[in-house]
């Protein structure tokens, strides 16, 4: 979109808001205007006047110069392809006209509102150079501004008289120009003569320079003020959206009032521009403020029209699609005023905080044009005709200025309201917290006459307390050297009841035992035995460890002495059987009433070591053997020894493996598996456990051991052990 369009689109915009201040007639007269006392008074347009001529003679400004073979610019006023539009450089226009002769006397203002540099000739004088007119570009000044120019003349009591310009126009300045109307495009100017009195009315009658100062300094101060209030409480986002709201409204008015205080043509074009960003983005934040308040949220929909507006201002300033970019906003606004209709209908239906300050400032521009209607009409009805006109005349006015104030004072209400509620509540807190605070203060001082009261009370009393605490660590001292010696010498008990570790390894000389009791004395116990050729060998698990454990050893530990060497009992799950059978009736749990359900879970081995033949049978503890280096695992028998399985008479199933020289076998309970450590202190589990073993089958079992004291060692680290450790290893 080029700057001239641009242009068009942001002087559309400045109509629509200011369209209610242009109250002044124009009178419309054909060539050769003849002034007259029913239309002085008016403003009288003078662009149907001129003829002009391309070039630059300092005689055409004469008024006794023939201008009769000039060409008149009505001629060009509907050819788009004209001299005038082609032409670069200095023109020349005259225009005569004709003054009624009681108004001869009377002072006249010629307006003039360029586009370029001109130089005004009045009777052939010069009367006002605007801008510096040249016939070479680099020469040339433009004297465009905003602001038209008013130039006060004399008649001198004659009735005929002329206008001359010299006008300095350039292609690339027109490029820029703002069209008002279509009779001045080719000239670059527009000119109209005031009675004086008139002409001082319309420089003074609406003081746009001051309204526009006065309302961009109330709307700066709205933003700033409640840009500090988000900054000091930037969880109320509704202060953020008011103040960008504000400042857009500021940049609208500021940018008006530095307009009517008169700009170049870049400057207007740079102003126009920010204009016209600050006008679309208005309503866009005004939605964000119903949003924040009735919703606590941004709606999609914002997100929407927030694209809209960028993708209007793309159309019109980079991809000159303006037909595109018109229609994008028609849409926006079309779209931003049904939703914020919505907003408030919705609001004022769920009766939402707030919805009837907001609406109040929307009718309230509303009410007051309809009370000065019929104000206007009760006074013209009594005689009062120049109030009521005076009235009909500011009411378009004070629709829109008061439109602006009422919805920016009612948000501003709104959300001083809604400070002022926030403040009351932190001032009610704040009184809460001072009266706890000074109860707390009472309590302490009070707190500190008792201690102080019962100090001495007190001080005797810890004196009798650390004598019975003394007295007390020391009976306690002395019964746990009575408990630990207890338990020292069961330990000796038990180990004297377990068989000899020598024994075991003088029969089978390349295997290992780890034994590592959780507590003093263990609830796991190893058991061996040797019947001729054939060697027994377990690894039992009693139920708990410490004391409890020990006592299940040592039932355990004399049950299969007595199986295996009185009774002469080989066969693994026969033993298993006995053993199940001896529990029960030692611990009489086939007695319905009794709650002793202790019992243990063990892996039993009968070895034949002449054949290299094993037989097994398990109790929850499963047998691990390495033939000719691949891992076998044979599953036990899901039932413990007695315990809570003890009702029922169970069959322990027994398998037989034919192995060879070299191959490994490994009995063990759950204790080395469950331990907890490692880097993430987790379990090390019985996957982690086999991946060891398979790891170390090409060590001596000797080597073996200490690798694996090492490794739970290592993994256990700092923290508790968690069971007792037995782990039985053999190579045939």
């Amino acid at each position: 979109m080029n700057k001239k369009t641009s242009f068009k689109i942001s002087f559309l915009l400045l109509f629509v808001l200011f369209a209610t201040n242009n109250n002044h007639l124009i009178a419309q007269s054909a060539p050769g205007i003849l002034v007259t006392p029913e239309n002085f008074k008016k403003e009288i347009d003078l662009d149907t006047l001129y003829k002009y001529k391309i070039g630059d003679d300092p005689k055409w400004a004469s008024v006794d110069f023939d201008d009769s073979s000039w060409r008149p610019t009505e001629a060009d006023s509907t050819d788009n392809d004209t001299l005038l539009q082609k032409h670069e450089g200095i023109v020349w226009f005259r225009g005569k006209f004709k003054v009624d002769s009681s108004l001869a006397k009377n002072p006249f203002t010629i307006e003039i509102l360029a586009y370029g540099a001109v130089d005004v000739y009045f009777d052939g004088k010069l009367v006002k150079k605007i801008g510096k007119v040249a016939a070479k570009k680099e020469d040339y000044k433009s004297g465009f501004s905003f602001n038209t120019t008013m130039i006060p003349v004399a008649l001198n009591g004659q009735t005929e008289h002329l206008i001359a310009i010299r006008l300095a126009k350039f292609k690339e300045e027109e490029k820029g120009t703002i069209v008002f109307n279509g009779t001045n495009h080719e000239k670059s100017f527009g000119s109209s003569l005031y009675d004086s009195e008139l002409a001082l009315e319309e420089e003074s009658d609406f003081h746009q320079k001051s309204i526009m100062l006065v309302f961009s300094t109330i709307f700066g101060v709205l933003g700033f003020f409640h840009m500090v209030l988000f900054i000091y409480y930037y969880k109320n986002r509704a202060n953020l959206y008011y103040s960008l709201f504000s400042f857009m409204l500021f940049s609208v008015f500021f940018g008006m009032y530095l307009l009517f205080s008169g700009k170049d043509h870049d400057e207007t074009s740079k102003i126009l521009f920010l204009e016209t960003i600050a006008v679309y983005t208005v309503p866009l934040f005004f939605l964000s403020i119903l949003y924040e308040i009735f919703y606590k949220r941004l709606l999609k929909l914002f997100w929407i029209l927030a694209a809209l507006i960028f993708t209007a201002l793309i159309c019109f300033y980079s991809l000159d699609q303006k037909a595109i970019g018109i229609i994008i906003i028609v849409l926006f606004f079309i779209i931003a005023i049904v939703e914020t209709i919505r907003v408030f209908i919705k609001a004022i239906v769920n009766k939402k905080d707030g919805a009837r300050i907001f609406l109040f400032g929307l009718f309230f521009p509303i009410i007051g044009i309809i009370v000065l209607s019929l104000l206007s009409s009760f006074l013209e009805s009594i005689g009062f005709a120049k109030s009521s006109d005076l009235i009909d005349k500011n009411i378009g006015p004070f629709f829109g200025y008061s439109f602006l104030l009422s919805v920016s004072l009612s948000m501003t209400f709104y959300l001083a309201r809604d400070f002022a509620r926030m403040n009351k509540k932190l001032l009610t807190q704040i009184n809460e917290i001072r009266q706890l605070f000074n109860k707390t203060v009472e309590q302490d001082n009070e707190r500190k006459k008792i201690l102080e009261n019962q100090n001495e009370k007190l001080e005797q009393m810890v004196v009798i307390r650390t004598d019975e605490v003394l007295r007390q660590k020391s009976e306690i001292e002395l019964k746990n050297r009575d408990i630990l010696d207890n338990l020292q010498y069961a330990k000796r008990i038990q180990e004297a009841i377990l068989p000899e570790i020598k024994l075991i390894y003088r029969t089978l000389q390349d295997s290992f035992i780890i034994y590592i009791p959780k507590d003093i004395v263990s609830g796991d116990f190893y058991s061996f035995a040797q019947k001729n050729d054939r060697v027994i060998i377990a690894a039992s698990d009693c139920t708990g460890h410490g004391v409890t454990g020990a006592f299940m050893s040592m039932i355990g530990t004399s049950l299969l002495n007595q199986i295996i060497n009185e009774n002469g009992v080989t066969q693994p799950a026969e033993i298993l059987t006995d053993l199940n059978t001896g529990i029960v009736e030692a611990l009489k749990q086939s007695e319905g009433e009794n709650e002793v359900h202790d019992g243990m879970d063990i892996a039993l081995c009968s070895i034949d070591l002449a054949n290299t033949k094993l037989v097994y049978a398990g109790a929850n503890r499963p047998l691990w053997f390495f033939k000719n280096g691949e891992m076998s695992l044979v599953k036990p028998t899901k039932s413990a020894i007695g315990g809570y399985q003890s009702s029922r008479t169970e069959e322990f199933t027994q398998h037989e493996i034919q192995l060879s020289k070299g191959d490994t076998i490994y009995l063990f309970t759950d204790g080395y598996a469950d331990q907890f450590g490692g880097p993430e202190g987790k379990k090390m589990l019985s996957k982690r456990f086999r991946e060891m073993l398979r790891e170390i089958q090409n060590l001596p079992m000797n080597e073996q051991e200490k690798y694996l004291l090492s490794a739970f060692h290592k993994w256990k680290g700092g923290a508790e052990k968690v069971d007792d450790v037995l782990v039985i290893g053999v190579r045939l």
